[in-house]
């Protein structure tokens, strides 16, 4: 078996265990062994492509773990202090449900996450005051601290 081939099958065995345990650190060795399966095509001797394998995981580990953790785990990192009470608004993280209404399915309290139903899909969401369970709901935008997190708030009846 050659060294290039070698690097690769480590490379998607890397990929694969990731899927196995989502920490997404094993993703960076995977894409270190891709590297190093280059060197080899390159024609660089064994201990280069260790060389390569090891400063790659290693940059790439440091550098873009903490970017991709926020991108997809829901966190976002635009304006996480904006006020979004409503005076702010353009300053908050979009959402596509903006707008929307949907039913609280677990009481809101203020300062604690609960949930709401939206066309028969639960979403966690914050609110500034109490909202019992039942009780209709707009959807203002996302939580900027965590785009998965929807701020709401009760529906007035005119």
């Amino acid at each position: 078996m050659n060294a290039p081939l070698l690097w690769f099958i480590v490379g998607v065995a890397f990929f694969v265990a990731e899927l196995m345990t989502p920490a997404m650190v094993l993703l960076f060795f995977g894409v270190g062994a891709w590297a190093s399966a280059l060197a080899a095509l390159l024609g660089m001797d064994l201990a280069w492509q260790i060389v390569v394998f090891i400063c790659i995981s290693l940059l790439t580990l440091l550098f873009l773990r903490r970017r991709l953790r926020a991108v997809f785990g829901g966190r976002s990192s635009r304006n996480p202090s904006a006020n979004c009470d409503g005076q702010n608004e353009e300053q908050c993280a979009p959402h596509l449900l903006t707008g929307r209404q949907g039913v609280v399915s677990k009481a809101l309290h203020p300062g604690q996450v609960g949930e709401v139903s939206i066309d028969g899909s639960f979403w966690r969401a914050t609110a500034p005051e109490h909202i019992a369970a039942g009780s209709p709901v707009l959807v203002l935008g996302a939580d900027p601290g965590n785009a998965l997190v929807l701020r709401v708030q009760p529906v007035t009846v005119s």
